[in-house]
């Protein structure tokens, strides 16, 4: 806080600024981090509370800040580090394929995510699933409970399909309002996502994706009916795709593992929905 005082610089509301100030914390996250690879993408680097404990851990840190006050803080402190490259550059528009590319073979993502932007890097790092090692993440706890949620409980929808079928989600950490300036109204967790063995041709993670929203859309009816009204298929022909793909006709879609969407999306018209 001290630094960001230095430099006259107040949290700014509308890009969800929320900068952490407990330095063990900090520490601990940067070991989460190195220990799933030492390429690291780090997104809102703010002033380089995370960054500075990643550079020391031995990381090479490409950070990403939009903000043009802290961009001048990083190069201040961190600009002569070995390993450490900024990217002036807003993560609602950032080129993840570049990105990643310019942060190493394949990198991990890290990072303390503004609220407002938490979806959008979530579904970002699924579509980019096989070019990092993995991520380690602060986001709010209701976002951790969605994104480890298991089928058949009230927080598994979208977020838990998409992203539990291309990584391996659990909260590691659980992070009270008191370490951040300003505090924020929720508490955060820290997860951390690594990469399944699960081999996702490009057009067949289209396709679920697109099974996956179109059903989670009306995630309470029964998947017979989906089926029929949002494929357009007969009754034999959802009793037929449901069959083979071992999935009941009355199992609704929020009771649905992961395993069985894949296999229900493959089998399903790429022309409905």
């Amino acid at each position: 806080m001290d630094l960001l005082r230095a430099h006259g610089i107040r949290p700014v509301r509308r890009r969800g600024q929320n900068f952490l100030l407990d330095a063990n914390l900090a520490r601990a996250i940067a070991a989460d981090v190195v220990a799933l690879g030492r390429d690291v993408l780090e997104l809102g680097a703010g002033a380089g509370a995370l960054t500075r404990p990643l550079l020391e851990a031995g990381a090479a840190v490409t950070a990403v800040e939009v903000d043009r006050r802290l961009c001048a803080v990083l190069r201040e402190q961190l600009g002569e580090r070995p390993g450490f490259r900024l990217c002036e550059a807003d993560l609602a528009q950032l080129d993840w394929a570049r990105a990643l590319a310019e942060s190493g073979p394949r990198p991990v993502v890290a990072g303390n995510l503004p609220y407002v932007l938490t979806s959008t890097v979530l579904f970002a790092l699924a579509a980019q699933r096989e070019r990092v090692a993995g991520a380690v993440l602060m986001v709010q706890r209701e976002v951790a409970q969605r994104l480890t949620a298991s089928p058949g409980g009230r927080d598994y929808g979208v977020l838990a399909a998409l992203l539990g079928a291309a990584f391996r989600c659990r909260v590691v950490r659980s992070v009270p309002p008191t370490v951040f300036w300003p505090r924020p109204d929720v508490d955060s967790a820290v997860v951390r996502l690594v990469p399944l063995a699960a081999n996702w041709p490009e057009a067949e993670w289209r396709r679920y994706q697109a099974a996956v929203k179109a059903l989670f859309g009306q995630r309470r009816k029964k998947t017979g009916t989906l089926l029929r009204s949002l494929w357009g298929l007969t009754a034999a022909e959802a009793a037929a795709v449901a069959q083979a793909a071992g999935v009941t006709l009355d199992a609704r879609p929020e009771q649905l593992p992961t395993a069985q969407l894949r296999a229900l999306a493959a089998r399903l018209p790429e022309d409905g929905a």
